[in-house]
């Protein structure tokens, strides 16, 4: 039996060799099309105001391409841990931004360097999150704003986990599904992301970005998100395992909504 990797330490090298493994088609597909196509016009208007836009955990640059195309953004910078990511993200967005390796608990800005901060499922990777958020809240001008993510990005495996039944559930978990260390004791972790916003001295809402996904673009999800991390060695049981999987899930249609987390620093 795989051991899960929930139960690593979470460290920031950890959570780097995990998604260095995924820079190369990391948020391809139609399920985070989907799902970022939703955001973007979610917070639009965010856009249109932003001059000096700042992307942590920019990843391979999925949204970097849509924010280097926004009319009135003077400048676009993306921070990644992962150097594989932003040997990705160059790829995509070429030179139109500026790319820097880093941790995001530790950012190499001046304080008040940007008017707009966009972290897209960062802070569930983040081990102290009242200290990262601190940190963009830092880079943050007054009258700026930050907008983070507040799902886990798992509501695709609970729906499967409740088709496959608690059984057939583990050995999917046991080879296809295997995660990044993180915290796995917030049954709302939003509200604690909500509440290190407040505590930053922030203006805090909330605001859904809904998209729908077939089972279709569930299997691509699995063969994009999760395959590539699958060893060599149980592939074949793996595919074996997706197809039981879209057998019984043909038919599914999902509905998601990715809660959005935004932050208004005073003017």
């Amino acid at each position: 039996m795989a051991p899960d990797e929930t139960s690593r330490p979470r460290t920031a090298s950890n959570v780097a060799e995990y998604f260095g493994r995924l820079a190369g088609t990391y948020g391809d597909g139609a399920y985070y099309g989907n799902r970022r196509k939703a955001v973007i016009e979610a917070i639009a208007p965010e856009i249109a105001d932003a001059r000096e836009m700042l992307d942590v955990g920019c990843g391979n640059g999925a949204y970097l391409t849509k924010f280097v195309e926004a009319a009135g953004i003077r400048t676009v910078t993306g921070v990644d841990l992962t150097f594989e990511m932003l040997i990705s993200a160059r790829g995509r967005a070429g030179a139109k931004c500026r790319l820097i390796r880093a941790d995001v608990a530790r950012l190499p800005f001046k304080d008040a360097a940007f008017d707009f901060v966009f972290a897209s499922h960062v802070l569930q990777f983040v081990a102290d999150v009242e200290r990262v958020v601190a940190e963009f809240v830092r880079c943050l001008r007054a009258g700026g704003v930050l907008i983070a993510t507040g799902q886990r990005d798992d509501s695709v495996r609970q729906m499967l986990s409740v088709i496959a039944g608690p059984e057939r559930w583990r050995e999917y978990r046991e080879v296809i599904f295997r995660r990044a260390a993180r915290r796995e004791a917030d049954a709302r972790p939003k509200d604690r992301y909500q509440q290190a916003f407040a505590k930053a001295g922030l203006r805090v809402e909330e605001r859904a970005a809904p998209f729908t996904v077939t089972w279709a673009d569930i299997d691509e999800w699995i063969r994009i998100r999760w395959m590539p991390l699958v060893p060599a060695d149980e592939r074949e049981r793996a595919e074996s395992m997706i197809g039981e999987l879209a057998k019984m899930g043909v038919a599914q249609v999902l509905t998601q909504h990715e809660p959005l987390i935004i932050g208004r620093r005073a003017g």
